[in-house]
């Protein structure tokens, strides 16, 4: 069974260039970074090999020559597997991390300056390390200021960003208590992410009502920056109280109104598709309609030509586990082929084809 990764904001598809890294990953481990309680930042990058965005970040941001060199100036950068090294997963656990990539920025005495989560290009890399060379809107200084009394409205909009990426609820409650219930105004994305967190909150505390009312007033809007996640945050939660039929009509209902809306960008379409039909596939229901769905998602990602070939294998292993549940055992087999053609050194894809294999012959 495979992980799909989903970031709080949106789900995202990377392809990564051949090119390779020369990034100077230091070869200290954490502790012993701040143990040598150096003048220079610590630079934690949680990463998978697995994750396109993970290398799309490695090989076409970070060896940026100008990234480069104030790395070896400023940076002591390491490197950490999130999902397979047990080192890496616990420090993952430790700094709270749900998403990857997550790069963390501490100063020498290992205490937190900020933190980002998802991929970032060139020039968005560089503007967030110079503001944490500068201490310059970082979650430190924003914090800083804030419990120094400043309630700017500014200000709390960016330090609820760091605070959801941090996934502190204290702050963040109070925070997003102060844009519901102030007088200060705020735009209206602050309001929605202050609504969609406390529906999240309710939901943690096994009440998804918050959410269903969430959904239901923003599923029109075309500028909800929130419906995606909120459709999965619900998913997930049915999914954890064994409750398949409202997740299963959850998902329905994300694909056949939200997906085919204008309200998601176009690119991020194929993503839900093959998430809500591979979870199909799981469950072993509405596999014709997952086998359209799947086919949906593989047009899309076929329309944008190029850019996300390196993304098709896993779309490839959705539509092949499909038929193979529908006993299609040779549709099945052919198009896994694809896959390991376009990605030969993903054992997965092998051991898939030998399923079908032994499926198909009764075994």
């Amino acid at each position: 069974m495979r992980n799909f990764l989903i970031l709080a904001s949106s789900i995202i598809l990377f392809s990564c260039s051949e090119e390779k890294s020369v990034y100077p990953w230091s070869d200290l481990t954490f502790e012993q970074a701040v143990d040598l309680n150096s003048d220079k930042i610590i630079f934690l990058d949680f990463y998978s090999e697995n994750w396109g965005a993970c290398k799309r970040l490695e090989v076409e941001t970070l060896n940026d020559s100008l990234i480069i060199d104030l790395t070896k100036k400023h940076l002591i950068p390491i490197k950490l597997d999130a999902w397979f090294d047990s080192l890496g997963q616990k420090l993952f656990s430790d700094f709270n991390g749900y998403a990857i990539p997550l790069l963390i920025f501490l100063n020498g005495k290992g205490e937190e300056l900020d933190r980002v989560v998802g991929y970032k290009d060139k020039e968005d890399f560089l503007e967030i390390l110079n503001n944490v060379l500068n201490n310059h809107d970082t979650f430190k200084s924003l914090a800083e200021k804030y419990f120094k009394g400043n309630n700017d409205s500014g200000l709390i909009d960016k330090l609820s960003l760091k605070s959801d990426e941090r996934q502190d609820d204290i702050l963040s409650t109070e925070l997003y208590l102060k844009v519901l219930n102030s007088d200060i105004k705020f735009n209206k994305d602050v309001y929605e992410r202050a609504l969609y967190f406390f529906a999240k909150k309710e939901l943690k505390n096994n009440n998804p009502n918050d959410m269903k009312v969430f959904i239901s007033e923003n599923a029109n809007s075309n500028e909800s920056k929130k419906i995606g996640p909120a459709y999965m945050d619900l998913i997930r939660y049915y999914a954890s109280i064994n409750d398949t039929i409202k997740e299963v009509d959850t998902y329905l209902e994300m694909v056949n109104i939200f997906v085919d809306s204008d309200a998601i960008p176009l690119k991020n379409k194929p993503s839900f598709l093959n998430s809500y039909a591979w979870r199909m596939s799981e469950l072993n229901t509405n596999l014709e309609d997952a086998l359209k769905k799947s086919i949906k998602s593989i047009e899309i990602l076929d329309s944008f030509g190029s850019e996300f070939e390196s993304s098709k294998p896993m779309f490839l292993d959705t539509k092949a586990e499909i038929l193979w549940k529908m006993n299609m055992h040779d549709d099945a087999i052919a198009v896994i082929d694809i896959a390991i053609e376009m990605d030969s050194d993903y054992q997965y894809y092998k051991d898939q084809k030998i399923k079908f294999i032994n499926s198909k012959k009764g075994n």
